[in-house]
């Protein structure tokens, strides 16, 4: 294979009409930018939006939007009923709540319909579909610790 080898930098500048051929400083060529990164740029989308997207595109938008319910339960509930539940945690659409004592949990057990309208409200996405109510460990009926008095008279 014979031929004459690609022409290096000191032949291009040999040729007419070449970019060494011009007047003028010799600064190197800079790519011109697209109109789309131009609008792109122009137009900021808010943090919000670009976050629901990426959840709604890596499917967890539904258990994001349970999740932040269940951060939620105290305001959601009230001072009240905040003082007898712990912990809720959501597993699927059900949350689960810790309430302190038998008493309390037949009382929230007939509210369920009206805490699920509560937590619910506004919600498109990520409702809850059903409430569990669970005995919460080391916890009595007056909302005590059961292991400070247990055995003394």
């Amino acid at each position: 294979m014979t031929g004459d080898p690609a022409p290096g930098p000191a032949e291009a500048r040999d040729r007419p009409g070449s970019y060494y051929d011009r007047p003028g400083p010799r600064r190197p060529r800079r790519h011109r930018r697209r109109k789309a990164d131009a609008a792109r740029r122009q137009a900021p989308e808010p943090i919000g939006g670009v976050v629901g997207s990426v959840l709604e595109r890596c499917g967890v938008r539904d258990e994001v939007e349970r999740a932040r319910t269940a951060s939620r339960w105290d305001e959601i509930v009230g001072p009240h009923i905040a003082r007898v539940t712990h912990r809720p945690r959501v597993s699927g659409s059900t949350l689960f709540v810790e309430v302190d004592g038998s008493a309390w949990m037949t009382e929230l057990a007939m509210m369920r319909r009206d805490l699920m309208r509560r937590l619910n409200a506004g919600r498109d996405s990520g409702r809850i579909e059903k409430i569990v109510f669970l005995q919460a460990e080391g916890r009595g009926e007056s909302g005590g610790d059961n292991a400070t008095t247990r055995g003394r008279s």
